[in-house]
């Protein structure tokens, strides 16, 4: 944040729970040395330092003045990572001066780059973040199939969202009354380079009217060094509900192959879809059926050894179906020592085939960790009916 003259004497600035004590151009030596940190002392007694904070400190002025209030939160933001940086870069007495100069110098480069540079970053992002560039290419927006919806949103709703964000996808629901619009954008800094990719979304009727925010996905990791950013996939067939594809990151170490699969966006108490109602849907092995009204899929069971490997493997020892209209658990068939597989499902006449495996231990194989490999095991084959 720049360090800002707000009354005829030295002032005292609070943001982010510590002070910032601005100063004057021409600031006089005894007031410099009433001053608490040392880089505060070091621009009070530079009039150059003093020139160029001010200098910082109007040019954040204009630019808040020349965007909106939305865009006001990403630049006050920026200010105070600046802030931030600046503390922990000048350290050293011998050399603060001249590190205090250059970090001025590059905020006055970013200000005059527009809202620092963030607009010019996030135009880059699919170039940048390979998640994001796969969502680009697997997930087709499909707004031609409601011909009277606008292929592109209009100012009331790239209002809501912060200018240096880019507008990405549309999807529309089968009823062709609500069009959730994505763009992705960088919402933090560090060192001219992203630190936070993140996706907003908004909700809107067919004609762009009654917009909202339905909330922001950003990367996250739920086990190992695996992570994934969850991105807009399709509709429930009633409209109601939002599915989500998690789009994997570059594996680390351990991360083989994780995919944490979808997750759903249910409506909440105003009939509106929020972030805050997100929550697991399906793994990535999931079979959607019925119109995609149902998914069907295998997941790890507690009455099972577990199955550890490189990515998180599963002992598909849980058989469940769900449906994605109301988000209701329809079946479920778990037992001791038993796993599943799905063989066919027939959509034709409501049934699936599956296989039931029952695993047997002793001692050459006893039960414990990773023991499915060596267990003696019966097969049997069965069609059930889907819910």
């Amino acid at each position: 944040m720049p360090f800002s003259s707000r009354s005829k004497l030295l002032s005292v600035v609070i943001a982010l729970s510590s002070a910032i004590v601005s100063t004057n151009v021409n600031a006089e030596p005894q007031k410099c040395s009433q001053l608490t940190s040392a880089i505060e002392k070091t621009i009070c007694a530079s009039p150059e330092l003093t020139k160029m904070n001010h200098q910082v400190e109007q040019q954040y002025t204009q630019l808040k003045k020349a965007h909106s209030l939305v865009d006001n939160v990403v630049i006050t933001n920026t200010q105070n990572q600046w802030r931030e940086q600046i503390k922990k870069q000048c350290t050293t007495f011998e050399y603060m001066k001249g590190c205090i100069r250059i970090s001025l110098q590059r905020q006055l480069y970013d200000i005059k780059n527009q809202v620092t540079a963030l607009a010019t970053v996030s135009k880059k992002w699919r170039r940048v973040n390979s998640s994001l560039r796969q969502y680009v290419n697997t997930v087709k927006s499909n707004i031609k199939q409601c011909p009277t919806i606008s292929i592109k949103p209009t100012k009331n709703i790239t209002q809501l969202i912060p200018s240096q964000y880019v507008y990405v996808k549309s999807l529309v629901n089968p009823q062709c009354n609500t069009v959730i619009r994505t763009f992705a954008g960088c919402s933090i800094l560090k060192n001219n380079r992203c630190n936070k990719w993140q996706l907003k979304l908004v909700a809107s009727d067919a004609n762009n009217q009654h917009p909202y925010i339905i909330g922001t996905l950003a990367p996250t990791s739920r086990t190992g060094n695996s992570g994934a950013i969850f991105v807009p996939y399709k509709f429930s067939p009633n409209g109601n509900n939002l599915i989500l594809k998690a789009m994997m990151e570059p594996a680390g170490a351990g991360g083989g192959s994780i995919n944490y699969g979808y997750d759903i966006i249910i409506q909440n108490s105003k009939q509106q879809l929020a972030t805050s109602t997100q929550h697991y849907l399906a793994p990535a092995n999931a079979h959607f059926y019925a119109n995609n009204t149902r998914v069907v899929y295998l997941e790890n069971s507690s009455l099972l050894p577990n199955y550890p490997q490189p990515g998180g493997g599963s002992n598909n020892g849980k058989l469940v179906i769900k449906n994605i209209n109301n988000d209701k658990v329809l079946l479920t068939k778990e037992r001791t020592d038993t796993s599943y597989a799905i063989k066919e499902i027939n959509s034709a006449d409501h049934t699936m085939t599956i296989t039931t495996t029952h695993h047997r231990f002793g001692g050459k194989c006893p039960r414990m960790e990773d023991s499915l490999g060596c267990s003696s095991r019966t097969t049997t084959e069965e069609k059930i009916t889907l819910p």
